[in-house]
């Protein structure tokens, strides 16, 4: 396996574990989003592989994207490897699995909601408070309507607000909620479960769930992106918001 510098990966027995190793957030940039997306493309249509499992290094899954990343200088770079993760995340022929403690925010919020199946710890935080920049979640946008309803996923999203693991999982967006101290050990005893199945069936399963649905959310994600890179990112505000993070002071909207 390639030497990575943010990223862990670890291929066994029909397993696949990936690791994102940016500790203690976690936060993406455009070096670590270049690394995940070549570990993805090592796994995706690989017919033998039965599980993938996503999670993060320390305390936390994912904080979401690093605020300078998100820059007129870097965001063309960032964009399109934050898609192609996606796309190839979407490629994996086995389950993909998340396993979410500490926070979910942002883009970890959008990759964690993503998978197939996502395992959180009792303490998890959810949320996407990009609007507080002037942005918006656009893989969220896209997803989270499908897995929670519209109005649900409007409120998250516009509020901004975090949103705790057990109303994660009462919206179905968790699939499994344990005690942190118990994250791992249920993580390994599905994860072991998955991958003592049949590699077709837990394929085909899949396409059959995914059939009619999932070709209106990849073209949703597109649309999604193509909003936020040529409609919002003209304004004055995304830029505004984003500098006034990073300098540690209240944005002042010009709400255009």
């Amino acid at each position: 396996m390639p030497n990575y510098n943010y990223v862990k990966f670890q291929r066994r027995d029909g397993r696949a574990d990936l690791l994102l190793n940016r500790p203690p957030r976690n936060l993406l940039n455009v070096e670590m989003l270049e690394e995940v997306v070549d570990a993805l493309n090592q796994e995706r249509n690989d017919e033998s592989l039965k599980v993938l499992v996503l999670r993060g290094e320390g305390g936390n899954f994912c904080g979401g994207i690093q605020t300078s990343e998100r820059t007129s200088e870097r965001i063309g770079l960032l964009m399109p490897l934050f898609t192609r993760m996606f796309d190839y995340l979407s490629d994996i022929r086995g389950l993909t699995m998340a396993a979410v403690k500490g926070e979910a925010l942002e883009g970890g919020c959008e990759l964690a909601l993503f998978c197939d199946v996502v395992i959180a710890a009792d303490t998890t935080r959810f949320g996407h408070p990009e609007i507080t920049f002037g942005l918006f979640p656009p893989v969220a946008a896209a997803v989270l309507p499908r897995l929670v309803g519209r109005n649900r996923a409007l409120d998250w999203i516009i509020s901004g607000e975090e949103f705790t693991a057990q109303q994660a999982h009462q919206a179905g967006i968790v699939s499994r909620l344990v005690q942190e101290n118990r994250l791992d050990e249920e993580v390994n005893r599905y994860a072991g479960r998955v991958a003592g199945l049949s590699a077709p069936a837990i394929s085909l399963a899949k396409r059959a769930i995914d059939t009619g649905l999932y070709a209106p959310v990849m073209e949703a994600m597109r649309n999604s992106e193509s909003t936020y890179m040529l409609d919002l990112m003209s304004n004055l505000d995304p830029h505004e918001g984003l500098k006034a993070a990073i300098e540690g002071r209240p944005p002042v909207w010009r709400d255009m």
